[in-house]
C-alpha cells in the first residue's frame, strides 16, 4: 500500500522525564545492607549449637529443667550472645585471610558490607550483654561462660592454627555448653554425655576441615593459604579419624542413656541406637560421596532424611522422659 494514503499519526504529546539519580538509589539501600551486614555477622543460623545448653537437663531430668526454666533460659541466652561475641571477634582477625576463600570472602567484613568500627561496637555490645546474663545466674555458670570466652580467644589467635589443637577447642567449647546446663539447673554432671558431645563435635570439625580441603583444590586454590593448620592434614587420614570419633559418639550416647532412671534408660537406649546410628550413617555417607560437610547446622536444615530422622529420635526420647517422670511406659 502506498505510504502517502496512510493517515498522519497524530502528535505524541511530550511527556515528563522522570531522573533517577544511580548514586541516590545505591545510598537509600545502605541502611537495609547495614543491618542485614550485622545480623549476618552474628550468625544467627548456629544459634541451633546453644541447644546443647538444655540437652543435660531436658533428657537426664525433664521435671527439674521445668522448674529450673529460669536459669536455664538465662544460660542459653548468655551463650548465645557469647558465640556470636567469638564469631565477631573471628571476622575481625580473619577478614583479609576470608578475602581468599571461595565462600567466606562473601562475609559481611570480609567484603565490606560492615565496616571495622562499627564490627567493634557490636562486639563490645555483645560482650556486655554476656556479662549482664552471667551476672544473674549461679557463679560456676559464669566461670564456664567465661571460660568458654577465653579459650575461643585463645582459639582466633593462635590455636586455629595448630593441627588437631584447632578441632579439639572447638569441640570443647560444645562441652562446655552442656556443662553449664548441667550445672545452671543444679543436676549430677554426666560424663558420658560430655564424651559423646566432644567427640561428636570433634568429628563434625574434622568433617569440615576435609570439606575445605575438598573445596579448595576443586578450586585450583591452596588451601593451607586460608588455614595454615590444613597443610598436616589429608583427606584419607580425615576419613578415618572422622570414622573413630563418630564411633566413640555413639557409645557415650548410648552410656548416657543406658544409666538414666531403670527401667527407662537401657529400654530407651535400645530403641534410640538406630535413629543415632543412622544419623552417624548419613553424616559419612554427605561428606564422603556427597560435597557436604562445609557448615554442619546447613546440612541439617537442607537434608530431609536427617530431619526426619531427627525428628523421629527426638519423639522416641520425648516419650521415655514423660514415662520417666510419671512413671509409666
Amino acid at each position: 500500500m502506498d505510504h502517502a494514503l496512510e493517515a498522519p499519526s497524530p502528535p505524541t504529546p511530550d511527556l515528563p522525564v522522570l531522573a533517577v539519580d544511580p548514586s541516590a538509589a545505591v545510598e537509600a539501600l545502605r541502611p537495609l545492607t547495614r543491618v542485614t551486614g550485622l545480623l549476618a555477622l552474628l550468625r544467627p543460623r548456629q544459634w541451633i549449637k546453644g541447644g546443647l545448653v538444655l540437652m543435660a537437663p531436658v533428657v537426664a531430668s525433664p521435671a527439674t529443667a521445668v522448674t529450673q526454666v529460669g536459669p536455664l533460659l538465662g544460660t542459653l541466652l548468655s551463650f548465645l550472645a557469647a558465640s556470636s561475641a567469638v564469631y565477631v571477634f573471628n571476622d575481625l582477625k580473619d577478614r583479609d585471610r576470608d578475602r581468599l576463600h571461595p565462600v567466606k570472602r562473601n562475609r559481611p567484613l570480609a567484603s565490606g558490607r560492615v565496616n571495622t568500627a562499627t564490627a567493634i561496637v557490636l562486639l563490645v555490645t555483645l560482650l556486655a550483654v554476656t556479662a549482664a546474663l552471667t551476672a544473674m545466674l549461679p557463679t560456676l555458670v559464669g566461670v564456664i561462660v567465661a571460660g568458654y570466652l577465653a579459650i575461643n580467644l585463645w582459639y582466633c589467635l593462635a590455636l586455629k592454627h595448630q593441627p588437631l589443637v584447632d578441632v579439639s577447642v572447638v569441640s570443647v567449647g560444645f562441652v562446655l555448653r552442656v556443662l553449664a546446663g548441667t550445672v545452671a539447673v543444679g543436676i549430677a554432671v554426666q560424663p558420658a554425655l560430655l564424651i559423646a558431645v566432644y567427640c561428636a563435635c570433634l568429628a563434625l570439625s574434622l568433617g569440615k576441615r576435609r570439606h575445605e580441603l575438598a573445596a579448595m583444590a576443586a578450586a585450583g586454590g591452596e588451601a593451607s593459604a586460608h588455614r595454615p593448620a590444613l597443610r598436616a592434614y589429608s583427606v584419607h587420614f580425615l576419613d578415618q579419624v572422622v570414622v573413630v570419633n563418630l564411633v566413640a559418639a555413639l557409645v557415650g550416647y548410648v552410656a548416657f542413656i543406658w544409666v538414666q532412671t531403670p527401667p527407662y534408660g537401657p529400654v530407651t537406649a535400645g530403641l534410640t541406637f538406630p535413629f543415632a546410628a543412622f544419623a552417624v550413617h548419613r553424616y559419612l555417607q554427605m561428606v564422603t560421596v556427597g560435597s557436604s560437610g562445609g557448615d554442619p547446622v546447613e546440612d541439617l536444615i537442607r537434608d530431609r532424611a536427617l530431619l526426619i530422622d531427627l525428628g523421629l529420635w527426638a519423639a522416641v526420647l520425648a516419650q521415655a522422659m514423660l514415662a520417666s517422670v510419671w512413671h509409666v511406659w
